[in-house]
Formats: C-alpha cells, structure tokens, sequence
C-alpha cells in the first residue's frame, strides 16, 4: 500500500507539473497543451482505477459533462459524416477526465494554484514586453514581423491571431488565482501589482486589434467593478489610467482607430443612411444563415460535429462567397446547427448559472472583503464571459479553445466544495 501512495504521489506531482505548464503550452500552439491534458487524463484514470475512489465520477459537474458528451456522440453517430465527426467527438471525453484529474490535484495540494498564478503573472509581463515592442517597431522582441494590412499584434503567438483572446479569456481566472493566493498562501501581491494586472491586460488586448477579445474583456472589468470590493477602488483608478493610454496609443497609431471604429462603422452600415443597420459583418451574417438552416433541417441532434464547413461546403448550399467557413464562429449557433437543441440548452444553462451565481454571490457578500468568496465569484465571471452568446467566437471544438474552457473547471470544484471562513 505505502509503494502504491508513493506511485501516486509521483504521479500527483508530474501531473501538477504538466498542468503548470499548460499556460506556456498555449502559447506554442493547440498541440502540446492538449498533449498535456491527454497526459494528465490518462495518469487520472490509471490512478482512480488502481485505487477504485469511482465516487469521483459522481460530481456533479461530471453528471452534466456526461450529458453533453452522450449528445455529442449520438449526433456525430447519426451524421452523413459519421467517421469525421466522431473523430472529434469520441476524443472529447478527456476534456471531462482533465477537469476531474485538476480537482483532485487542487485536494490534494492547494499550492498549486499559487504556482500556477507566478505562471500567469510571468506570461502577463513578457507578452505586455513583447507586445508593445511588435507595436512601435512593427516585429518581435525575436525579429519575427507579421504581414497584416489589418493591423493585428500578435506577439509570440505568431500567425495565429489570439493574443487578445488568450488575455482576455484567462483574465478573470487569473484574479481569481491571486486573490485565492492572497488569502491562502499570503502572497505579497498588493493593490498596485493587481492594477498594473488590469491595466496591461487590457492594454494587450486593445492593441492586439482582437474586437471580440476587447468586449470580453470589457465585461469582465464591468462585473468585477460591481461584484468585488476589494476591486471597485482599484478598477476605478485602472480605467482612468486605461482611458488615458488607449487614447495615446490611438494617436500614435491610427490604425487602432480604423481597426475598432471606422471598420466597425462601415461594417454596420452606420455611415450609409440608405442601407439598413447591420449587427454583423456580411460574413457573420453569412455564417448564421447557413448555421440557422442546419438547425432547421436537424433540429434534435444537429448535423454532427465539425460538419458546419462541410455542410456549406456542398454545391447545393452555397450562399456567397466566404459564407462558408470551418466553423459558424458562434458557439450556440454551431451547437445548433452541429448538436442540436439539447447540448444548445445544455451549454446555456452553464452560462444562465454563471451570471445567477455572480449575482448571488455578489448581493449576498456585496460588502464582505473575503477573497476567498470574491475568487470564486471571479472563477463565474470567467464562465459567464467565455460563454457570452452575443459576440462571434472560436471553434467551439477546437482543442486549442477547449483547453482554455477545461482549465478553470478543476479548480471550480474545488471552490464549490472549499470551506471558506
């Protein structure tokens, strides 16, 4: 028995190391995080089966996850493109197995989670170091240069343009992290560093020319100034100096301005009375069309997963020119049109519950200074926001986005059954 606890013990320990790395790994690319999330998931299982603790598959947060991911394989099953579709949805399951695996790692050693808010803290400086160097200078800190007529700063995420979105996504986790930290740990972290966090944040996000990515970003500032205390004072001053910067930044490159103005102005049709007001791009609007008549065609279970860009990819559905793409770039509408109504509800329930518990946690402690509580509520407004329906987004499948939504569910859990003081 002693040899098998010190088995798992390595195992524990390995697994928290691979888990810290997850943030760097995301920057790299979709393959080594989710060659991570394989890793732990497969050293989760080994270690539940070898000890038969199954009482871990009763969670309740697994009972939902198990809900989904029957739906998911039943709509790939019964697709025109069965073998394609299963080929990702059938893998989906580690997904489940990695949040599980986190929440037994954040039990059995806490201090993972002040390590994992150094890893965040360290990328935050050197992505805000690099940035603004691609920024005035046009490359890297490496001497990499992107050629982009659309003005995207994308750091050491190279071709990929998701600097904003890897920000803005993790934004309110990482507060989350520090204040648990805080609290926990006593980690020297005061008031001053949280809002040069906010501020560059924001910051990386604005110039990265990501829209989306500044929406997302700008809700999690707006829930947070209404739902956590020891943030008002300090979100207060951060948008003053936000406002200010934004502003120097628009003047010394124009382009920010044409990027999230005078393309959102045209695009909308705002400077054209005789045209109806758009919300969407033509391309957008494209994406949704077609996505909606996917769902009407199959509206239980969907087309299958991964099938949107087959689907508008047939002669017979052609709308116009880049109407057809890999994805509807809108989770529901691709739950819709790839899933059907059932994993659709299933995933707005997760958002209706993530915006109900920020408000009830927030009215119920609106004046208490529990960081422990307010890192919870933060843990939400990351739900909330990664989940927000009125705003395009990535690939709801993609393994790259999947390991951003899986990250946080572990230590989620882990808050939801913590005795806090």
């Amino acid at each position: 028995m002693n040899k098998l606890k010190i088995k798992f013990h390595k195992i524990d320990n390995f697994s928290s190391f691979l888990f810290i790395l997850i943030p760097f790994g995301l920057i790299t690319g979709p393959f080594i995080p989710d060659f991570f999330v394989v890793v732990i998931s497969l050293l989760f299982l080994y270690k539940v089966l070898s000890s038969k603790y199954y009482d871990i598959f009763k969670i309740r947060f697994i009972l939902f996850f198990y809900i989904f991911y029957f739906l998911i394989i039943l709509s790939s099953f019964l697709s025109e493109y069965a073998l394609y579709s299963l080929k990702t949805s059938i893998p989906y399951l580690r997904f489940g197995l990695f949040s599980l695996s986190t929440y037994l790692l954040f039990l059995n050693n806490k201090k993972i989670v002040k390590y994992l808010t150094y890893v965040f803290l360290i990328i935050l400086v050197a992505l805000c170091i690099d940035s603004l160097v691609e920024f005035i200078f046009n490359k890297n800190i490496f001497g990499w240069k992107k050629v982009d007529s659309n003005f995207r700063i994308t750091s050491f995420f190279g071709e990929d343009e998701v600097l904003g979105s890897y920000i803005a996504r993790f934004f309110p986790f990482i507060i989350s992290l520090i204040f648990f930290s805080k609290q926990e740990f006593k980690l020297k972290i005061n008031n001053l560093q949280i809002f040069f966090v906010i501020v560059v944040s924001f910051l990386i996000t604005f110039i990265s020319g990501e829209r989306t990515s500044l929406v997302l970003i700008v809700i999690s500032i707006f829930l947070m100034l209404v739902s956590c205390k020891d943030l008002r004072k300090i979100i207060s001053i951060s948008m003053l100096i936000i406002i200010f910067l934004s502003s120097t930044l628009i003047l010394y490159k124009p382009k920010l301005k044409e990027r999230f103005y005078d393309q959102i102005i045209s695009q909308m049709n705002l400077n054209n009375s005789n045209e109806r007001i758009k919300v969407f791009s033509k391309e957008y609007e494209g994406h949704y069309i077609i996505a909606y008549r996917m769902f009407k065609e199959k509206p239980l279970l969907g087309h299958g997963v991964k099938s949107f860009r087959k689907y508008c990819s047939k002669p017979e559905n052609y709308l116009y020119e880049r109407a057809c793409t890999t994805h509807p770039h809108n989770i529901y509408m691709q739950l819709l049109s790839e899933t059907g109504i059932f994993s659709f509800f299933i995933i707005l329930f997760c958002f209706i519950f993530s915006g109900a518990s920020i408000l009830r946690l927030a009215f119920k402690n609106f004046n208490s200074k529990n960081l422990l509580i307010q890192s919870k509520i933060l843990l939400y407004i990351f739900f909330f926001v990664n989940l927000f329906p009125l705003i395009p987004s990535g690939n709801l499948f993609n393994n790259w986005i999947s390991v951003i939504y899986f990250m946080p569910v572990g230590f989620l859990i882990y808050m939801n059954n913590y005795k806090i003081k």
